[in-house]
């Protein structure tokens, strides 16, 4: 089977790390990190790998990505609040951008996979390709540190969303995600008003899907406390990818 970049992927491909080096700009002190990283659950099942596999470095790397992406956001919209900064990031971390930045340093040509996946849908690849990145990106922060990871992470996602006067708001925000994911529903917001508090905590927000609370909020009017918890949602939903 082949990617969108026309690679042919086999379960009998080994990584060139050396290549791979080349393209993140980094080199491994330790390549047993790395190796890890490229070893996608699959091959260890089949018994291509004595693993370990990837999927602890995809958990750190998904981390990783979010918090030097939080970072290069702040810097580059200091006039940006919180709610802004998090569509952005979500925007930005989504699992089809992290293939497509994959694919840009031919990433999937070194990842060890097992030959069930071989005949797998495309869209399965795309999921590796994500994955893989993750847990590179991880590899490289428990190899370099902080430093090390800024400065990959940095060139992987340079491209970063530009600002648009017309950004949706957090609530506008969080029901197209809920809508996307959960077939047309819609969140719910339940609004408490306290005449003891400040006047900037008046009102209390929470919003649900369902049963389940997705956030909360303070604000001095109502609809600014929906925006409070929907912002909270929506950092929440970004960071956990659900």
């Amino acid at each position: 089977m082949k990617t969108r970049k026309g690679i042919k992927l086999n379960s009998n491909r080994k990584p060139d790390l050396e290549r791979l080096e080349a393209s993140l700009r980094y080199h491994f002190s330790d390549q047993k990190l790395l190796k890890e990283a490229l070893t996608h659950p699959s091959a260890v099942k089949e018994g291509k790998s004595a693993g370990p596999d990837n999927q602890r470095l995809e958990f750190l790397g998904d981390a990783v990505i979010q918090l030097v992406v939080s970072h290069m956001l702040m810097i580059k919209f200091p006039e940006r609040d919180e709610g802004s900064l998090s569509f952005m990031r979500a925007d930005v971390v989504r699992k089809e951008n992290l293939a497509e930045l994959a694919h840009g340093i031919d990433l999937l040509e070194h990842v060890v996979i097992g030959s069930s996946l071989e005949s797998a849908e495309p869209v399965a690849f795309e999921s590796v390709a994500a994955d893989a990145l993750e847990a590179v990106l991880g590899a490289v922060f428990l190899d370099g540190g902080w430093q090390g990871a800024m400065d990959v992470t940095g060139r992987i996602f340079v491209r970063l969303p530009e600002p648009d006067e017309n950004l949706k708001g957090c609530k506008s925000a969080l029901q197209e995600i809920i809508q996307g994911r959960f077939n047309g529903e819609v969140p719910t917001y339940i609004i408490e008003e306290n005449l003891q508090a400040g006047s900037e905590e008046r009102f209390r927000a929470r919003v649900y899907h369902g049963n389940r609370l997705l956030g909360s909020g303070l604000g001095r009017s109502k609809k600014k406390a929906e925006e409070s918890a929907a912002s909270e949602a929506v950092r929440e939903m970004a960071g956990k990818g659900k």
